[in-house]
């Protein structure tokens, strides 16, 4: 019942992170269309928006002289309106800011979470800066509310990563470690080649820790060695190189260590791309 807790404990602040991470896209989202709507003269607006991006286009469109005659009133009447070049600096600077939120929200996968402390910042300072220039207004209530929530949304998925940082390592899913018994009883150790020699002059292409394991790619003259705790499992003497792979089935895991043909060598642990450097000749 203990583990049945924990494991509950673990996917409820994973959910909250994953959560987290979807209402950033919400905002790339939502943001992208409102700039085509004001762009394009419409009359739509969605409310789920940053606001900085969306005054950037408005500020350019209007000293640009963009929007339709009636938006112009007296107020406006005899100003030189700016060329067309200058709409596009503050379109860049809008996508630019969009660009960052769509950044975060890529590489806050896989538990990055400080490209989800770097959004909020972010859009935290497009929520100042609402304020700053809209005051506290009635009619924009929705805009305040939806500002709002997407802090707390960061803030929680922030929250429940440094939580997860903390959970003991015996709280990992029961799924995942019945799978990797189940590989280590289907796969026996590949049998080793000899002990890797540590004064020969050896180029590094990748060296990782896996799985409580040190592996290491490596090139000793013209011969590539798959290297796992200092033991050799694979190689391959080449003297140009091609594309190639090198295997080592260790403790129930598949690691393979290669070269693509192109310029990157890589290293894939049970067919997942672990890393990946390009490779200077």
């Amino acid at each position: 019942m203990s583990t049945m807790n924990e494991l509950s404990n673990k996917q409820a602040l994973e959910t909250k992170y994953n959560n987290s991470r979807s209402n950033l896209l919400l905002v790339v989202v939502f943001t992208v269309v409102n700039l085509v709507l004001l762009i394009t003269n419409s009359d739509t607006y969605f409310l789920f928006s940053a606001y900085i991006p969306y005054m950037l286009v408005t500020l350019g469109m209007m000293f640009c002289g963009m929007f339709p005659e009636d938006y112009y009133g007296e107020e406006f009447s005899g100003m030189e309106f700016l060329d067309t070049s200058v709409f596009a600096v503050f379109l860049g600077l809008a996508l630019i800011i969009v660009a960052l939120y769509l950044i975060s929200w890529i590489f806050s996968k896989k538990n990055r979470v400080g490209w989800l402390i770097v959004s909020l910042v972010i859009f935290s300072v497009d929520t100042l800066a609402m304020f700053a220039l809209m005051g506290f207004e009635l009619e924009s209530i929705i805009d305040i509310v939806f500002h709002a929530w997407i802090i707390i949304s960061l803030s929680l998925g922030i929250n429940s990563h440094c939580k997860l940082k903390k959970l003991p390592v015996q709280e990992a899913d029961v799924s995942e470690l019945e799978q990797t018994e189940e590989r280590q009883e289907g796969f026996a150790n590949s049998q080793t080649l000899r002990a890797a020699d540590t004064n020969v002059k050896a180029r590094t292409l990748i060296e990782t820790e896996v799985f409580g394991h040190t592996v290491t790619y490596r090139r000793v003259k013209r011969v590539n060695e798959l290297v796992v705790d200092g033991i050799v499992y694979d190689e391959l003497e080449i003297l140009i190189e091609g594309k190639h792979s090198l295997e080592a089935n260790v403790d129930g895991h598949l690691i393979q260590a290669g070269f693509d043909g192109a310029i990157h060598s890589y290293l894939k642990v049970d067919g997942e791309l672990i890393a990946k450097k390009v490779r200077l000749y």
